[in-house]
């Protein structure tokens, strides 16, 4: 059963395309930047200065959210271009563990320190998992195999590894539905809802160190070879955990910011949980997924999407829960009736998208539709 962020390594290292590795022109070292990441990264350097200056002067909360956001984003395109270009240097095994360390690196740190602060991001923390896992389904998976469609029509792909993926999505999610139901069953048995929750958690962690440790002694991962990194191993390194701070840096700002920017907009917590947060953790592999797709690729596009989703479900989710047991501020894993009715379709569809072995544009179309109309509905919540 080996992971789509594992087989994604082995395509690369196969000879597939990188989502993040740039074309290497003539005249370019291959321990340095290339033109298009130098100009990338100075811009949102660009952003992130800003941003901060933001911060420093104590500028309006809800202009400081927007750059914040923004900045974040870039970064985590950045980390994203880091990981890949370290996995590239260091091999597969290396990249299969920078993949499922820093694929949500973003997103995480923002949860984190929500539910530091407490209070109402507690709700924005919560919301912003299943948020993430539904923007990985259905956005994220809908756009590629829309673009993938439209540019190469009907396309077939691995029903048995996308059918693996697919059930572990629907494992993960009927885990998650479970302290909801219990919350709806009994509203009053608060503390139960607690406990369950630790254990989802607990038991979260567990299967998602199973399926890292199935996947790294899949029997072929050993005939990979090292990638064409442009970046030495120790620029690899250096931008990573630059990356990684500037970003906790930035988050702070961002997390700072998002009750002012509510009590000023009336957007709901769930909203900016739901669909906010994960577009600024999740924007780097929307566009990754994508340009995937629009060369062909659709096990490594779908790959990306099914992958991030179940390291939120999976992994993000415990730490989570773990994060708000050390700082005070419990999380509990109980949703909206709503919220919840729409990750359990968002799940079946895409898991049955995995298991059919060839798709069109026009489901991808449906996919974006279902987000949309879900978006909708949660701007009312």
């Amino acid at each position: 059963m080996p992971s789509s962020f594992v087989r994604s390594t082995r395509m690369r290292h196969a000879g597939y395309p990188s989502p993040y590795a740039a074309r290497v022109s003539a005249g370019e070292t291959m321990s340095g930047f290339t033109r298009s990441e130098r100009v990338q990264f100075s811009l949102i350097g660009l952003v992130a200065v800003a941003a901060i200056g933001l911060e420093v002067t104590h500028a309006n909360s809800v202009l400081i959210f927007v750059v914040a956001g923004l900045a974040v984003a870039g970064m985590a395109h950045i980390l994203g271009v880091a990981t890949e270009q370290a996995g590239e240097a260091s091999g597969p095994r290396i990249s299969a563990l920078l993949n499922a360390t820093f694929g949500n690196a973003a997103e995480l740190i923002i949860v984190v320190l929500a539910i530091r602060q407490g209070g109402e991001l507690i709700d924005v923390a919560r919301y912003s998992i299943i948020g993430s896992v539904m923007g990985n389904i259905l956005l994220i998976l809908g756009a590629s195999l829309l673009v993938s469609g439209i540019r190469h029509g009907r396309q077939s792909f691995n029903a048995v590894i996308s059918g693996v993926n697919g059930t572990m999505l629907l494992l993960a999610t009927a885990a998650l539905a479970l302290p909801t139901l219990f919350t709806i069953v009994l509203p009053a048995e608060t503390s139960g809802a607690v406990s369950i929750s630790h254990g989802v958690a607990i038991v979260m962690a567990v299967l998602y160190g199973l399926y890292l440790l199935h996947a790294f002694r899949s029997p072929d991962e050993s005939a990979a070879a090292k990638g064409n990194a442009h970046w030495s191993p120790r620029l690899s390194i250096i931008v990573l955990v630059a990356s990684a701070a500037v970003t906790g840096l930035l988050s702070e700002f961002l997390v700072t910011a998002i009750e002012p920017t509510i009590k000023a907009t009336g957007i709901s917590a769930v909203f900016v949980g739901l669909i906010i947060v994960p577009l600024v953790g999740n924007i780097a592999e929307h566009f990754a997924a994508i340009k995937i797709a629009a060369k062909g690729d659709l096990d490594f596009a779908m790959g990306i999407a099914f992958n991030s989703a179940l390291q939120v479900a999976l992994a993000v989710t415990a730490v989570a829960v773990a994060a708000g047991f050390i700082f005070g501020h419990e999380l509990t894993l109980s949703f909206g009736a709503l919220e919840m009715a729409v990750l359990i379709a968002a799940a079946i569809l895409a898991a049955f998208i995995a298991t059919n072995g060839n798709a069109t544009w026009l489901e991808g179309a449906e996919l974006i539709a279902i987000y949309v109309i879900a978006a909708l509905a949660f701007w009312y919540v």
